[in-house]
């Protein structure tokens, strides 16, 4: 079954594939990796890292969905020789699935504060407080159930609506929403004592700390943020429309990704330095340091709920990217309807994600390799199945697929991108499979620099 649907419009395709990448690596990943490797220094490594390896692989990955109109698993059954090939599609897939299972937790957290922050309000919360109402609220355990449950629900009803009428409309409202949040949030904080402090940390360059786990943190978090080996890119690609430059599509993704990273670290990084919190606080930072922050700061619940709706539209747009690979697939493998293939793939990762917030309970025994099944999967997602989901789409594409199918695609058959398209097909041939292959060796501890 072919996928006749596109994109509506140049906008829709900017702000749904963006809408991908923009999610919670942004708000608090990114600004603390740049804040601990180096500021500036990481931010340029990162844009190197962007252009050479992540926005070449984006461009791969929308190769292989435009060219069949399929979901991951059957484009590459269709562009393969060999079909064995297929299953790296159904790797995107189950790894689009596990992460969906947690990330909604995640997601249901961003709601439960939103609620906080319209009823309870964080002014006057001391940081032990703050710390023992997080822990308690995750030791219940059906309190972030319900959430999550809600965010897949909430998730379901957009894409149930199709990519235009659902997942694009949603997008235009949404992405934009976010964009000014930001930039109010920015502007606040440029009236705070610490902004110069927070613009420090985040932008002076400290080339002490570059080292070669630099460049492996910076490769990371763009496989992260950039939704990169999930299916997510190879399944939009296969609703873009012919005429849209891939290259320029991917640089665009690519730019707004970081810009909106580096202007959420202004937002928040002010905020953090002018009421003396840690800014090393890493994954924490979101819900026990920044809540922290805002019973603090002069209408910090306001404040509140501003960044925590900013949290939920990151979540959300992301989350869609992830239920739409699995939704495609099971839409056109099992010849069904859209409704239906989401409510069944809905149904069982709501079961993934009462796992997951049950498993984070203290004494909880939903445990897999010493982890708590949260753990595990951000882990295992995180640190082997994206990068790997990348080197073997970027295998395929680069030594596999026809390579006047790849020219014709990237250069929108002869017109556009002719020059720059020996370069990106040497990069994705050698240099991008030599580093990754070294960066999945090394997260394996196969290689140890």
């Amino acid at each position: 079954m072919e996928n006749k649907v596109t994109f509506g419009s140049k906008f829709g395709t900017l702000v749904v594939v963006a809408g991908s990448c923009v999610g919670l690596g942004n708000i608090w990943r990114f600004p603390y990796l740049a804040g601990n490797n180096g500021g500036s220094a990481f931010i340029i490594i990162y844009i190197l890292c962007s252009l050479t390896i992540a926005i070449p692989i984006m461009m791969s990955e929308f190769v292989v969905g435009r060219s069949t109109r399929k979901n991951a698993f059957g484009a590459f059954k269709e562009l393969s020789r060999q079909k064995k090939w297929c299953l790296v599609g159904l790797f995107g897939i189950l790894t689009s699935f596990l992460i969906y299972g947690f990330y909604s937790v995640v997601a249901g957290w961003a709601i439960s504060f939103i609620q906080t922050a319209f009823t309870e309000g964080f002014t006057g919360r001391s940081p032990e407080l703050i710390h023992s109402n997080f822990i308690d609220y995750i030791n219940t355990g059906w309190k972030p159930t319900i959430a999550a449950l809600i965010f897949i629900g909430l998730t379901a009803s957009i894409v149930i609506g199709g990519m235009e009428k659902g997942i694009e409309r949603i997008n235009k409202v949404l992405m934009p929403m976010l964009a000014l949040i930001i930039l109010g949030l920015f502007l606040y904080s440029t009236s705070l004592a610490g902004f110069k402090a927070g613009m420090d940390f985040l932008l002076k360059p400290d080339f002490s700390k570059i080292d070669l786990n630099t460049f492996l943190t910076a490769i990371g978090q763009s496989f992260f943020s950039m939704s990169l080996g999930m299916g997510c890119m190879v399944t939009y690609g296969a609703y873009i429309k012919k005429e849209t430059s891939l290259p320029s599509l991917a640089l665009t993704i690519g730019l707004t990704d970081l810009t909106i990273a580096v202007l959420v670290g202004f937002a928040i990084f002010p905020g953090v330095f002018t009421f003396g919190i840690e800014p090393t606080s890493g994954p924490t930072l979101v819900f026990e340091t920044l809540p922290l922050v805002f019973s603090m700061m002069p209408a910090g619940n306001l404040f509140g709920i501003f960044f925590f709706l900013l949290v939920f539209i990151a979540a959300i747009t992301s989350s869609v990217s992830m239920l739409e690979p699995i939704c495609l697939f099971i839409i056109q493998e099992l010849k069904t309807t859209r409704v239906k293939a989401v409510l069944m793939i809905s149904t069982i990762v709501s079961i993934l994600a009462v796992l997951c917030a049950y498993s984070q309970v203290e004494g909880s025994p939903i445990r897999l390799f010493g982890s708590n099944l949260f753990d595990f999967l951000n882990n295992i997602t995180d640190k082997f199945m994206l990068p790997f989901g990348a080197l073997l789409i970027i295998v395929f594409v680069g030594w596999f697929a026809n390579k006047e199918l790849v020219r014709n695609e990237i250069t929108n058959n002869g017109l556009l991108f002719n020059k720059g398209f020996k370069f990106y097909y040497v990069i994705i041939r050698y240099l991008i499979p030599i580093i990754l292959s070294l960066f999945v060796l090394s997260l394996l501890g196969i290689v140890k620099w």
